[in-house]
């Protein structure tokens, strides 16, 4: 029995992009949304959010829907991060947040954006802490906010489930998406997770996937194969170019050959014609 990797684009689109329960599940669980304020129903919307000027480039994003409420939100997941990926975050919520306004329309009345942003990568090596909320607020005063856009991440190579004892189901579906690896083949589906009905639905949908997913999914995959395969060549050229400078640098000070061949690697003939 194979499951396909919920973080690959058309596996996670298909369990939070075509089924309301799960999105709306996962939505209150990353917001910590409780009780009355949680989400009760929510309707997809197009993913591809349009330019607010003629001109300009539009975005496409995993899942955007809104809820009963009207507040909007937009959940991305990311295989990797990259140094411009917040400043893309704040870009499309702060297109949809400008759709918003209406001629006319009071500001108050303008529901809330929030980005929701599961990342299978880390971004800040100077925390432990997987999960970070950014709001606007004042400098020097954190509890002084300007709402109405709220982002989301979450850094999922850094999820440990002792961390979550209070927050079953942002556990869960953090198990969930870190429990299947197609990249390492790991599989360790846990009774927790088949023992609650949204995340076994999650995974038997991780289970069917139509010819033409299955068709995108593996192309995926193959591409992903062929990166690992030009990194690897990359850092391997990289450090054969390292440990020759070395050999150059200890030879032109005068070192002996024999204890650069030692300290090196390299062969003492290919010492001698640098």
């Amino acid at each position: 029995m194979r499951y396909y990797d919920p973080k690959t684009d058309v596996v996670f689109k298909k369990v939070f992009g075509e089924h309301k329960n799960l999105a709306i599940s996962l939505l209150n669980a990353v917001l910590q949304l409780e009780g009355k304020n949680q989400i009760k129903d929510l309707e997809y919307l197009p993913s591809e959010i349009l330019p607010v000027m003629g001109g300009k480039r539009s975005s496409a994003v995993d899942v955007r829907c809104q809820d009963s409420l009207g507040d909007y939100f937009i959940v991305e997941m990311q295989m990797y991060w990259s140094s411009d990926f917040l400043r893309r975050v704040l870009y499309n919520c702060a297109k949809v947040y400008a759709t918003l306004y209406n001629k006319g329309e009071e500001h108050y009345k303008v529901k809330r954006v929030f980005s929701v942003n599961i990342l299978n990568d880390v971004y800040d090596n100077k925390t432990s802490n997987n999960y970070h909320s950014f709001k606007m607020s004042e400098v020097g005063n954190p509890n002084s906010v300007i709402e109405g856009i709220e982002i989301l991440c979450i850094e999922l190579p850094k999820f440990r489930p002792e961390d979550y004892a209070q927050r079953k189901m942002l556990k869960l579906w953090q198990e969930f998406l870190t429990s299947i690896n197609a990249k390492t083949g790991k599989e360790e589906i846990t009774d927790e997770l088949l023992e609650n009905t949204e995340v076994k639905e999650a995974l038997d949908l991780c289970l069917n996937l139509t010819e033409e997913e299955r068709g995108y999914y593996d192309g995926f995959w193959g591409m992903e194969f062929l990166r690992n395969d030009r990194d690897n060549t990359v850092r391997a050229q990289g450090r054969a170019e390292a440990i020759l400078e070395t050999a150059r640098n200890l030879k032109a000070a005068g070192v002996d050959i024999s204890i650069i061949a030692t300290a090196t690697g390299l062969a003492p003939d290919e010492i001698s014609k640098l």
